[in-house]
């Protein structure tokens, strides 16, 4: 398979898992958009957690992250709190609707990976998680400069 196909491929199937995933949202009538289930998941595996310490696991601008927070915190999903280090900065975990909203998200999302995997052995998802990890760290790796 050359090179320009693979990557064709690569893309046809990240646009596909993309709508299969917006598609299980919409099912679910979350409400949310994909930066803020994303917001809501930085914060899960970060928490408690900065405003700072999400903007850069996301690598998100300052004021993107601070509209989504708000709007968040205004939906009743996030908590915040003084910080016991700094008193200016604000500590962010989920509110419990947060992670009643977060087990919704992980249903959606559980739905959509079966559907992906439907068919495949045991074996195969294996090689292709080794093969997709490879292709990661091709990318991540610095490219060698043509000096």
């Amino acid at each position: 398979m050359s090179q320009v196909l693979a990557g064709d491929t690569l893309h046809r199937l990240l646009h596909a898992y993309k709508r299969a995933l917006r598609r299980a949202y919409d099912d679910e009538r979350l409400g949310l958009g994909v930066a803020q289930i994303r917001t809501l998941k930085a914060i899960r595996g970060l928490a408690p957690c900065s405003a700072s310490e999400i903007s850069a696991r996301l690598t998100w601008d300052k004021a993107q992250l601070a509209r989504l927070l708000s709007d968040l915190d205004t939906r009743g999903l996030v908590c915040r709190s003084p910080s016991p280090d700094d008193g200016r900065r604000q500590r962010l975990t989920l509110s419990d609707a947060g992670q009643a909203m977060l087990a919704r998200v992980d249903a959606c999302e559980q739905r959509a990976h079966s559907h992906l995997a439907k068919g495949l052995s045991e074996a195969e998802l294996a090689a292709f998680e080794a093969l997709a990890q490879r292709l990661i760290d091709n990318l991540e790796r610095p490219t060698p400069s043509a000096d």
